[in-house]
């Protein structure tokens, strides 16, 4: 009877093969069940065939090895070697005497050819290893290069990561709108790892990303450039590789593996494999996402295709001035809250509205992240007065807008005579929002010792008076928000990382106003009626190429910017609001020559010249802003090629 010899560290089996097929794997209910981390719970299976026996794998994440090759089906000789992971299978056909002697000693096939030392056999198992896994190369780099979905192609990246480097966890770091996050975080049982900014360090992840210069370490504990990083003490970790995850000289992230038991698991060969793999996989992302972003654009075209013929329909002509977009709420962007005091219906606010609706029914710290200007406490008030704290006080504080002694003073209150001028005993905000919601704005420009105070504070459920012996309990929820990168400052070392965490348990991101600048037209007639209103100026219209002038602004100080400009031009304004009047770093060129147009030409002669280049300035601009900034489309609206709008663009300086 053929049977299998099972090697698994020092210990010795023989496997009699009595069935018509022996299951092998992790899984309890295999014929043949095996301890090794690196085997898949149905790994293979050894098939009787006509012709004898037969390997054949299972789907295995690590494949199964015959003679040091990987294959996927294969007829047993005698003697072959069958590896999973770090156990040994020898198969022994059926001899005339009877079965293998289970005391006989093992031959390796490499020590059955005659004249080779030990250090040509050590070569020849090496470089059958290294072809091994450069063959496991080539067959993820085609499953990489096929996938166009970009979620499932960065988990199926870092699986390929953990199996060609052998390591015990995978993290895929990558930059998203100015800040490192998360986009995979796996074991090497491709189960997902929960809150994974616990389980990494972040310097040596920063310092990849900072430098573009990869990282090998054989023991994190004695390795001089990190031993005294308190995150590679803390985590406990052993071997880190960690490589640049970039195209074309863009460095898009990092690809961070790691394992916490053992010292010197990746080699400098890992490391150039790992960067050769991390370059490829980055041009595959690259391409996945561009088709992603045509997709999206196709589908976004499409809709405003519709809206543009409902508005025809019903209207039978489409204005400027009432190309207002509805305001979110229940019913209009498929939100559970109404935030009807956050004005947008673009793409952007309304994921950002559904992200809200998750946010708002918990109790949990919430870091709000976006430039100036773009609306962070209005955000952070819809949260607290569309959750179930909405009846409790909303305390709001911007920590750049005092020092450090007057803030620790505003945060956790004083008593009578801690510093001069307290004349009386007075509440922290902290006590002020008990029960509540405590909103901090601008934390990054905290000094680290406030840092330190409110981290105490978080973590202890407590506060002490400026100046006070006793504690005092308090219990807020607390919301922050901040215009810069935190992760960058965590890498840099200007920000606590257990603060980070601390704060950023979830993270609502704010689009700039140039990114959604579909929303103009609500926000600009908003603020134009709201203005009127105040000012009692009576009704403000806007001229047809305002909004278009507008829309071609990059914003840099966001909605802010906008209301100020719009409150300006009410001001200014008599009853129709002209391009003329825009500040002049927003009209842009040419469009203040619109006014010499004339609307009676008379019998008066004028300067064909001039007059062609108004006429031209203006039907331009209108067409890019019916068009949305869509060049193509505004060249078909035109009735000229696409080349010659370009030409004209530049020729009138129109931005």
């Amino acid at each position: 009877m053929s049977s299998l010899i099972i090697v698994e560290g020092e210990q010795r089996r023989v496997v009699p093969l009595r069935e018509e097929v022996v299951t092998i794997g992790r899984a309890r209910d295999s014929l043949l069940c095996l301890d090794d981390q690196k085997a898949s719970r149905r790994h293979c299976r050894i098939e009787k065939t006509g012709r004898g026996y037969c390997i054949v794998d299972a789907g295995s994440q690590n494949g199964t090895y015959l003679n040091g090759e990987l294959v996927t089906r294969r007829v047993l000789a005698k003697g072959d070697r069958i590896d999973i992971g770090s156990v040994r299978i020898h198969f022994e056909e059926e001899r005339k005497d009877g079965e293998p002697s289970r005391t006989q000693p093992i031959p390796d096939p490499e020590e059955t050819q005659s004249g080779e030392g030990p250090s040509l056999k050590k070569e020849l198992a090496r470089l059958k290893r290294e072809r091994g896994r450069l063959l496991r190369l080539v067959k993820v780099s085609e499953a990489v290069n096929s996938e166009l979905h970009p979620e499932r192609l960065l988990e199926l990246v870092m699986d390929a990561m953990i199996e060609i480097t052998d390591a015990e966890r995978g993290f895929l770091i990558l930059m998203d709108k100015g800040r490192l996050d998360f986009k995979v975080a796996r074991r090497f049982d491709q189960e997902a790892i929960e809150k994974p900014e616990f389980d990494v360090s972040w310097s040596i992840a920063a310092q990849v990303c900072r430098t573009g210069e990869p990282v090998v370490i054989v023991n994190a504990q004695g390795d001089d450039r990190f031993k005294a990083t308190q995150s590679v003490e803390q985590l406990g970790l052993r071997s880190v590789i960690c490589v640049p995850f970039a195209v074309q000289g863009k460095i898009l992230g990092t690809a961070y593996l790691d394992n916490r038991l053992h010292k010197g698991i990746f080699s400098e060969d890992d490391l150039y494999v790992l960067e050769a793999f991390a370059h490829q996989a980055a041009v595959a992302l690259e391409r996945a996402r561009l088709v992603q972003e045509l997709r999206e654009s196709h589908d976004s075209i499409l809709g405003l295709n519709e809206e543009l013929q409902r508005q025809i329909a019903s209207d039978g002509v489409v204005r400027n001035e009432s190309a207002v977009l509805p305001r979110p709420g229940p019913g209009r962007s498929g939100t559970k809250y109404d935030y009807r005091d956050i004005i947008g219906g673009s793409r952007r606010m309304v994921e950002m509205f559904r992200l809200l609706d998750k946010v708002v029914e918990t109790d949990v710290p919430v870091l709000i992240q976006g430039e100036s200007g773009t609306g962070k406490e209005l955000v952070a008030r819809a949260i607290h007065y569309s959750g179930p704290l909405k009846d409790r006080p909303f305390v709001s504080e911007n920590c750049a807008a005092l020092p450090d002694t007057l803030l620790e003073s505003e945060l956790f209150g004083h008593v009578k005579g801690s510093f001069t001028g307290a004349s009386r005993d007075k509440k922290g905000l902290f006590e002020v929002a008990h029960g509540g919601t405590l909103f901090l704005d601008e934390v990054g420009e905290m000094s680290p010792d406030m840092q330190k105070k409110l981290l105490r504070a978080l973590q202890e459920g407590e506060i002490r008076p400026v100046g006070g012996k006793d504690t005092v309990k308090v219990d807020v929820r607390l919301l922050s928000a901040s215009n810069r990168d935190l992760t960058e400052m965590v890498g840099a070392g200007e920000f606590r990382e257990d603060l980070f965490y601390r704060l950023r348990v979830l993270t609502v991101e704010l689009p700039p106003l140039r990114e959604r600048i579909e929303d103009l037209p609500a926000l600009a007639r908003f603020f134009l009626e709201k203005y009127t209103d105040e000012m009692k100026t009576g009704r403000r219209i806007f001229d047809g190429d305002v909004l278009g002038a507008l829309a071609a602004h990059r914003w840099p100080g966001n909605v802010r910017e906008l209301e100020n400009e719009i409150k300006r031009l009410v001001a200014l304004s008599d009853h129709v609001i002209t391009t003329d009047l825009l500040s002049p770093g927003i009209v842009p060129a040419g469009a203040q020559r619109k006014t010499s147009l004339p609307s009676d030409f008379g019998d008066e002669v004028h300067d064909l010249t001039h007059l062609v280049e108004d006429v031209e300035t203006r039907e331009i601009i209108k067409a890019l802003e019916c068009s949305d900034g869509n060049k193509t489309r505004a060249a078909e609206m035109l009735g000229i090629s696409r080349f010659t709008l370009q030409r004209k663009l530049e020729k009138y300086g129109i931005g």
